[in-house]
């Protein structure tokens, strides 16, 4: 065979090994996996800002407060300075040019509306109550009205909503101690957390004026506030329960209606 003849058959045969190679090739596509089991290599941290506390820092990322409170080598009564870093999981020994994400909320602008004589006369009633103790069991409704909204975490709702008129009382749901009161954390207006035992908290919000001070002790049925709609478009109470920093329904604490 000649070289010409050769380089021609040659050029053949290269021809039709490229073919069946791109039909074979023609098949699905073969999505490449990612190795899900590789090291976190960021930590989440969050500045405190005016109106922060542990609780609504905790609350705000559905952590339970004592493992922020650990992670930052924070002892009670857990208090906080503006421009503070908190570390809220991922790596946190952050090596040398690791990468941090920062989660910065500016406080919701409602404001604070209090009663001195109320807070007198409430502060009076409260100073004979004792420490928090275990709430499980206990739970009374924290409102009379009509409930507009219930538990639906899928949905964006962490507790439930309660209808009612301005000014309207609002009562703790157990005994325990006021670990917040303020317009911090955005969404729930005019805010309270209370802190029942090691496992449980609760929370009030939208309400238009409080008649208790963080720290103050309460007993279950005790008004803390007057119903509102800071933060909210209607006149209502939105009431969580958090067991270990995550979100529970409260109609399985609560009282049947």
């Amino acid at each position: 065979m000649s070289d010409r003849c050769s380089r021609q058959f040659r050029g053949t045969v290269k021809a039709l090994l490229l073919v069946a190679l791109v039909a074979g090739c023609s098949g699905p596509a073969v999505v490449p996996v990612s190795d899900l089991t590789a090291a976190r290599t960021t930590a989440s941290i969050r500045v405190v800002r005016a109106g922060d506390s542990l609780y609504t820092i905790a609350w705000e990322v559905g952590l339970d407060y004592r493992d922020v409170a650990f992670w930052n080598s924070l002892e009670p009564p857990y208090r906080l300075e503006v421009g503070q870093e908190l570390f809220l999981g991922g790596d946190l020994s952050r090596p040398q040019g690791q990468s941090v994400t920062r989660a910065i909320v500016e406080p919701e602008s409602v404001p604070l509306v209090t009663e001195d004589t109320a807070v007198q006369t409430q502060t009076t009633e409260t100073s004979t109550s004792t420490a928090p103790t275990q709430a499980t069991g206990a739970w009374i409704w924290p409102a009379k009205g009509e409930l507009i909204s219930r538990f639906d975490p899928d949905g964006g709702s962490n507790g439930i909503d309660i209808a009612g008129s301005d000014g309207s009382p609002v009562r703790a749901a157990a005994k325990g101690k006021v670990v917040y009161a303020g317009t911090g954390l955005r969404g729930y207006g005019l805010l309270i957390i209370i802190k029942h035992d090691e496992t449980f908290l609760s929370a009030y919000a939208h309400n238009r004026a409080v008649t208790i001070n963080e720290g103050d002790p309460v007993h279950g049925g005790q008004v803390i506030a007057e119903m509102g709609q800071s933060g909210a478009d209607t006149v209502r109470l939105h009431f969580e329960i958090r067991r270990d920093g995550q979100p529970v329904d409260p109609l399985s604490y609560l009282p049947r209606l």
